[in-house]
This record gives C-alpha cells, sequence and structure tokens, in this order.
C-alpha cells in the first residue's frame, strides 16, 4: 500500500492556513499534513510547526502560500534537498532572476498550481501544434483593493473616485506580476501555459460596480480561438485574493499523489 505524500504548507495565512486545515483534515486522499512552516507564530497549528530546515527532513512536497520573495528565498534550498516545490506565487516563475534557470534546479521538481484560472490545460495543448498568434489577459476588481502603496496620488484619487471602469494597468505579464504581485499572480500561470510571457498581453480594470474579481482570456492561434471567463468571490480575509485560491492550490495537490483524481 502507497504511503501518503508527506506535505509541508509555507505560510498560514489566507491561504496557507486553509491548505494546511484541509490537508489535516483528510480533504486530499493520498496526501497528509506533515508540518506548518511560518515566520510568525501560529496559534494551535494543525500540524508541528517547524522551521523550514527541520521540515524538509521529512517532507515529500512543500506548498508555498507565502509570497513572490519566499519563493526567491527558499527554492534552491527545498528543491536542493530533493523535495519538491509547489509554487503559488507563480508571478515569482517570471521573474528574471529565476525564470531562466528553472529547468536546471533539482533534483527536487517545481510545479505550479493554476490558482484562480481555468483553461491552461487546452491553452498548453493549442501551443504544442503552434504558437499562438495573441493572447488577451483582462481582469477587473473593485478599485478598492487595486491600490498601491507606489502609485501617485492622481492615479489613486482616479481608482477610487472612478465611477466607471477605469484601466490601471496595461502591459506585459513581468511587468503585471512585479506590480501587482498579490492580485495578478494568475497571468503567470498563463504565460507559462502559452509557452512564455512575449505572447500575453495584460490589461488590469477597476470597477465601482464590480462584485467579483473577473478574468477573461481570449487566444488566437491557428488550432482556433479561445475564450475563457472567470467570475469569483474576493477571500472575506483579503479581498485582494479569491476564495477560490486555496482549493485550486488543493486539488494541484491531489494531482500530485500517488493516486491522481481521475478528472485533473
Amino acid at each position: 500500500m502507497n504511503q501518503p505524500m508527506r506535505v509541508v504548507v509555507l505560510g498560514h495565512g489566507v491561504i496557507g492556513s486553509v491548505v494546511a486545515a484541509e490537508l489535516a483534515a483528510g480533504a486530499v486522499p493520498g496526501a497528509a499534513l506533515g508540518a506548518v512552516v511560518s515566520r510568525s507564530p501560529v496559534a494551535d497549528p494543525p500540524a508541528p510547526q517547524l522551521d523550514l530546515t527541520a521540515a524538509l527532513g521529512d517532507a515529500d512536497l512543500v506548498v508555498e502560500c507565502a509570497g513572490q520573495p519566499v519563493v526567491h528565498q527558499v527554492i534552491d534550498q527545498v528543491v536542493g534537498s530533493g523535495v519538491d516545490l509547489l509554487v503559488t506565487s507563480v508571478g515569482a516563475c517570471l521573474d528574471p532572476r529565476l525564470a531562466g534557470r528553472l529547468a536546471a534546479l533539482g533534483p527536487g521538481r517545481v510545479h505550479a498550481t493554476h490558482g484562480a484560472v481555468g483553461g491552461l490545460d487546452l491553452l498548453a495543448s493549442a501551443r504544442r501544434a503552434a504558437p499562438f498568434e495573441r493572447v488577451l489577459m483582462h481582469t477587473t476588481k473593485r478599485p478598492a483593493t487595486l491600490v498601491r502603496d507606489w502609485m501617485p496620488a492622481d492615479q489613486v484619487r482616479a481608482i477610487t473616485g472612478a465611477q466607471r471602469p477605469v484601466q490601471v494597468f496595461a502591459g506585459t505579464p513581468v511587468e503585471a506580476v512585479r506590480l501587482f504581485p498579490d492580485s495578478l499572480n494568475i497571468v503567470a500561470g498563463v504565460a507559462l501555459a502559452i509557452g512564455g510571457p512575449q505572447q500575453l498581453t495584460v490589461e488590469l480594470c477597476a470597477d465601482p460596480d464590480a462584485t467579483s474579481s473577473t478574468h477573461r482570456i481570449e487566444a488566437v492561434g491557428p488550432l482556433g480561438e479561445y475564450t475563457f471567463e472567470m467570475r469569483h468571490r474576493p477571500s472575506a480575509r483579503n479581498p485582494r485574493s479569491s476564495a477560490i485560491t486555496p482549493y485550486s492550490v488543493l486539488h494541484t495537490v491531489a494531482a500530485l499523489t500517488a493516486s491522481p483524481p481521475p478528472v485533473l
């Protein structure tokens, strides 16, 4: 009988706390929570709280739920020890410091979760035949969730005082995940699925009437034209994140077990 995959959850915030609790409750057959790693003390953790070095001693998979900077801090240690790393902050994979050396890392493997976006399997399948002619990802969110400290005062006023949808950003995936690391991580998943960021254009809008976060992907290629639209309820604890995200992480973990679910 196969032993369950031993999982360490790195980060215990909005996403990591749900992932850890669900794993501890047995929500993913074939996976067991072994430890929680967090910079801050966790009250009543669902598994022993350890530092990363100690946790790696009895781990098959580390699930990162701690943000892009942490990915850069831990990736070499985790995969260098032979443990697989599941990256939730996939925007880090587009960072020039990491993108060019992902294929050379090991012996552990690096996996990326699909987060709050769908259709990546179809996009990746179509890209195998030929490059896409163009791919656009358009995201709409509530204005208050898009204000950032680096924005000039006039841009903040334009966003918070908007009476109709207003464009906040238009540019490349690399710029998007750098400027909005907690809201546009998902564009990295699209970029990786289509073979790289060069063919992807990203647009971000603030809509004062928005009741959900909307992501629309439009892709045109030699095999066809594809349109996907997702409307997600925001997390109650952090409206910059979608409530679906921890459950997509759990689904990705399930796919990595010895007996993955029949529908991936």
